[in-house]
Order: structure tokens, then C-alpha cells, then sequence
């Protein structure tokens, strides 16, 4: 589905951003923490052993309880709520990465008003996609897709500059239940 590739897309966009952002901060003017593990970079990002950028655990069990696992398509508007949705996500994603890239930039010039001004652009962003998430929720007929969007909307919301703020277990599995609730186009 449309969706999940989108989804996908903001994680992988976001960790080659992340990395792309920790490396230009390592080659142009050296990273005071390099060989001190866990330790922020000046980056703000911890960097792990492979990487060195804090990439969001894939394995970790999502933080909140989803309820049951749908069985079927969503009725009702789901086609009109998951046209909308997928709208959401893919202005929602390319903006991310957009502002997300922007701030890592800054980072690296060590920028701070224009890291500063970054981030503000960054939260509104993901103030936006998570409204036009809710909004849709608030607009679908099916019990099921409502909550599924809440929740959607409420990982969204959390998301940061700091890639680990993103629960890609949750996300997935918000996934998976979109998957299964809105009809494929």
C-alpha cells in the first residue's frame, strides 16, 4: 500500500539524513565526542557504534496498546479518510525530511539562530500532519479507523529532530492496521 511506502520512505529518508547530517558534521569540523560511545555529538545526536547517528530500535515493542487487530477493511468513508490520509503522509514526509535537513545543516554550520528557526519550522510541521490526521480521524464513520488515526497522529506529534523520538515499532504497526482497514487504490 501507498501508505506504508511512505512510511517507509520517512524512515529511511530520515536516517540517511541523520547519518548525512553526522558525517558532514564529522568531516567539517570534527566531532569533540568521537570515541566516547553514547556520548551527544555536537550534532545533538548520540551516535551508536555502526552508524554514529541514534537511529530509531525497529525491535523495541511499540509503547501503546493499539487494541484489537482489525480483520477487515474499513467501512463507510474509509475510502474518502485513507485518500486523505495518504495526502497527509505524503506532504507530511516530504516536509519532514525537508525541515529535518535543514536543521542538521544548521547543526553542522553551527548555526544557532538558524537551527533555531529550523526546528520551529520542524514542530509546526509535524503540528500540521498530526492535525490533518486528526482531522481525517474525526471525519471517518469506522470505529476502528478513527482510533487508528488518533494513533497515528499521536506518534506523529512526538516525532522531533532527534530521529530516536520516532517509534518505528508503533508506526509499524499503525502500518499494518492501515493496511488492513483502508482500501487499496
Amino acid at each position: 500500500m501507498r501508505l506504508r511506502r511512505q512510511l517507509a520512505v520517512l524512515a529511511v529518508s530520515v536516517a540517511f539524513v541523520a547519518v548525512a547530517g553526522c558525517s558532514a558534521d564529522v568531516q567539517g569540523r570534527g566531532d569533540p565526542t568521537l570515541g566516547t560511545p553514547g556520548a551527544p555529538s555536537a550534532s545533538g545526536v548520540a551516535p551508536s557504534s555502526s552508524t554514529g547517528a541514534a537511529l530509531p530500535d525497529s525491535s523495541a515493542a511499540p509503547q501503546l496498546s493499539l487494541g484489537p487487530v482489525p480483520t477487515g477493511r474499513a467501512g463507510g468513508n474509509a475510502t474518502q479518510v485513507c485518500a486523505d490520509v495518504t495526502k497527509a503522509t505524503e506532504k507530511g514526509t516530504a516536509a519532514y525530511v525537508q525541515q529535518l535537513t535543514a536543521v542538521l545543516q544548521a547543526q553542522g554550520k553551527n548555526d544557532k539562530p538558524g537551527e533555531q528557526a529550523a526546528e520551529k519550522r520542524l514542530g509546526a510541521v509535524m503540528a500540521t500532519w498530526a492535525l490533518d490526521l486528526r482531522r481525517a480521524s474525526a471525519t471517518a464513520t469506522d470505529q476502528q479507523l478513527k482510533t487508528t488515526l488518533s494513533q497515528m497522529a499521536g506518534q506523529i506529534a512526538k516525532m522531533t529532530s532527534n530521529v530516536a523520538t520516532i517509534d518505528d515499532a508503533a508506526l509499524g504497526a499503525i502500518q499494518d492496521r492501515l493496511e488492513t482497514l483502508c482500501p487499496t487504490s
